[in-house]
């Protein structure tokens, strides 16, 4: 019998495409790669037939045993915090803190707004439920938890009839005893409920934001749970053998894992394309990166600053609803720092009551999509744009079950923004992408300039289906001199949930002056962190021998409410003393802010750890080079039409240009020039870069 061939399959679900990518494990090669129109009513059937299709690729004579693994990144928990389609949820708190989650901090989204729009909470009033106990913020027990008290609350819970509970008592972070007891008798009395314990999602201080990363994983938990268990049972019916799925904060976990914790999958598919661009960058000697991902419903972007993405340790998830920002729920999770609009192929493009022409939030999505889709949509769209203008062709199209109608498209710019301003046709497209590309050009500046970076240090790595369409004129807009546009572009994000390593966060919040507190004290702190981390990576399949294990401090000046991270070196290595850690801190501040408080002393404020196992190498193969020199352009036409295949690293092809990619169109502006680079990439070079200014 023949020894099976590995392969592992990435896999990225989209609000318009869904994403494919196959690899041969032994080689590290590309077996296949593609995409399909998303189902938004089931996300999981396109998924499962675009799988279905790769494994017939991947047996090469139909007969061939494989050994398949998958990973996945979704924005199924996403999708269901927006479009509030959670399950019923209850909150239980400590008495006289149930309305933490409404009070919020008083903060204002829009400081000088009179009329505020704040989202609604997750939690109604009626479903939120106090114990009458109290810890203190060191752990002590100032008010016991009787048994009476636990049975009042699961009595009430049980008589509300909820999918979920988020249960988040105060200071649980310092001491969890009382959050366990009541998250044990919930789930014997209501053992299909989904629950969450603050102290297991979020063991850290900062009451508003652990309920709200409490609540928002219960809130999702059901339709998350859901989807993850039929995806996997499916999988495996079909000869998978092992499931995992992308996180936020870029790094895969188990089905299991993922299932206990969906709030750390809420920005799943963004983080999984920029740890994808990192490590391209990493490939091509490019270590500052502006990750650019446009799909079908939006555009992100994501810095990798010295070969590491931006990180952050906590995120609003849907702050904007409408284009307006409501505050949006604070999600306490290590998360790779993305900035997203509602800029896609499929954002609608209208007529405000000025007769001024809009581009997004609205997005047409999957279905009905884009009106040259051809699937019943009537609203003119970025894509239908491109259809008017001859940036986008059929061929474009090819192997993804869509037949382009430009009829349509010309229907749709006429009838809803051509006609009312009475321009051509061809105007009104212009003009939707110079909007389109002034939104998206304002995302990278708010990345990069607004951050205290200049943008004309980083390079674009753009992907996703239209990102190399539109990352050219963003360049050009910015001031930055090159593009990059990485092998199999329109399935990039699935290639990088190939290439996330496996990857656990874990905090303990440690409060007090740094100098106050003992080596032996924090390394027990870290010791903990490290048998925790420990456990996880066991539970992945992972040894601790393999693993690494990294340890930070979050630390702050007195009086200050945020803080900053500092490496505090390898779990293995000795742990630097607090003079140094100090040191370490303050030269770190005066990096970030230019100044320092040399009279004000320095606190902690959590330890954290990063536990990591890396995933088995990806080869991003170099492309043949054709056998001719450059393509000829024809007097006749007005833009020269390429493949990629026809593009050599010995000779550039000055713009205007269009390249046809596998999943992408590649656009060349008049001013660039395009040719082959290393890795697989085309390089798209700007020959007189923009003033910033």
């Amino acid at each position: 019998m023949r020894e099976p061939r590995s392969v592992r399959v990435g896999i990225d679900v989209g609000g318009t495409f869904t994403d494919l990518v196959a690899v041969d494990v032994a080689s590290g090669r590309l077996v296949d790669a593609f995409k399909l129109p998303s189902t938004p009513s089931d996300p999981g059937a396109a998924m499962l037939a675009g799988f279905q299709r790769l494994i017939r690729t991947a047996s090469r004579d139909g007969t061939e045993p494989l050994s398949i693994s998958v990973c996945h990144g979704t924005t199924v928990g996403t999708n269901a915090l927006i479009e509030r389609r959670g399950g019923a949820t209850a909150l239980v708190a400590t008495r006289g803190f149930a309305d933490v989650i409404e009070l919020r901090r008083q903060a204002r989204p829009n400081l000088y707004a009179l009329r505020q729009r704040i989202s609604e909470p997750l939690v109604p009033r009626a479903l939120r439920f106090e114990a009458a106990e109290r810890m203190a913020h060191d752990g002590t027990v100032l008010e016991p938890l009787t048994d009476e008290a636990i049975a009042a609350v699961v009595e009430r819970i049980a008589s509300a009839g909820v999918d979920a509970v988020a249960i988040c008592l105060l200071h649980a972070y310092a001491n969890d005893t009382h959050e366990r007891r009541l998250g044990e008798a919930i789930a014997a009395r209501l053992p299909r409920v989904f629950v969450t314990l603050s102290s297991e999602i979020n063991p850290e201080y900062r009451e508003f934001e652990r309920t709200s990363t409490s609540v928002v994983n219960s809130y999702i938990g059901p339709a998350v749970a859901s989807y993850i268990a039929r995806i996997d049972g499916l999988l495996r019916d079909a000869g998978t053998e092992a499931f995992s799925i992308v996180k936020s904060n870029g790094g895969r976990t188990s089905a299991e894992l993922a299932r206990r914790f969906p709030a750390h999958l809420i920005e799943s598919g963004p983080a999984a394309g920029v740890i994808a661009a990192a490590h391209l960058g990493e490939l091509i000697g490019a270590p500052n990166v502006i990750a650019f991902d446009m799909g079908g419903t939006t555009a992100k972007v994501g810095v990798i600053l010295d070969g590491k993405p931006r990180m952050t340790t906590e995120f609003y998830a849907d702050r904007l609803v409408d284009g307006v920002d409501v505050g949006g729920f604070p999600v306490m999770s290590p998360v790779v720092d993305v900035i997203e609009i509602g800029a896609g192929g499929g954002s609608i493009a209208w007529l405000d009551t000025g007769g001024v022409i809009k581009v997004g939030p609205r997005s047409a999505g999957a279905q009905p999509g884009p009106a040259c889709y051809g699937r019943g949509g009537e609203l003119p769209t970025i894509t239908d744009a491109h259809v008017v203008l001859g940036t986008l062709t059929p061929a474009a199209f090819a192997d993804t079950e869509i037949a382009l109608d430009t009829a349509a498209a010309h229907r749709a710019l006429g009838r809803h923004l051509a006609d009312p301003l009475g321009w051509p046709v061809e105007r009104a497209a212009r003009a939707v992408i110079e909007i389109a590309t002034a939104k998206m050009a304002e995302m990278v500046r708010l990345a990069t300039l607004r951050r205290g970076l200049d943008p004309r240090d980083f390079i674009i790595v753009a992907y996703g289906g239209a990102g190399p369409l539109h990352a050219a004129h963003i360049a050009a807009e910015v001031g930055i001199p090159r593009v990059v546009v990485p092998p199999w572009p329109g399935m990039f994000s699935a290639t990088g949930a190939l290439l996330a390593e496996v990857r656990h966060d874990l905090v303990k919040t440690e409060i007090g002056e740094l100098a106050s507190k003992p080596r032996p004290r924090l390394q027990e702190g870290f010791a903990g962190l490290s048998a925790r981390a420990r456990d996880l990576l066991a539970s992945e399949g992972v040894g601790a021998r393999s693993a690494g294990l990294q340890r930070l401090m979050d630390l702050r000046y007195r009086g200050q409410l945020f803080a900053l991270q500092i490496d505090a070196g390898a779990a293995d290595a000795e742990l630097p003393d607090a003079s140094e850690i100090e040191r370490r801190f303050r030269s770190s501040y005066r990096e970030t802010y230019g100044y320092d408080l040399e009279q004000t002393p320095v606190e902690l404020v959590n330890l954290r750890l990063i536990a990591t196992h890396r995933a088995a190498p990806v080869s991003l193969a170099e492309l043949p080079p054709s056998a001719g020199g450059a393509p000829s352009r024809s007097a006749a036409e007005e833009r020269l039409f390429l493949h990629r295949d026809d593009l050599r690293a010995d000779c550039s092809v000055r713009g205007p240009a269009v390249v046809l990619d596998r999943g992408a169109t590649v656009q060349v502006l008049p001013t660039q020039a395009v040719r082959a680079g290393a890795a697989g990439t085309l390089l798209i070079e700007t020959e007189h870069p923009a003033d910033l200014s």
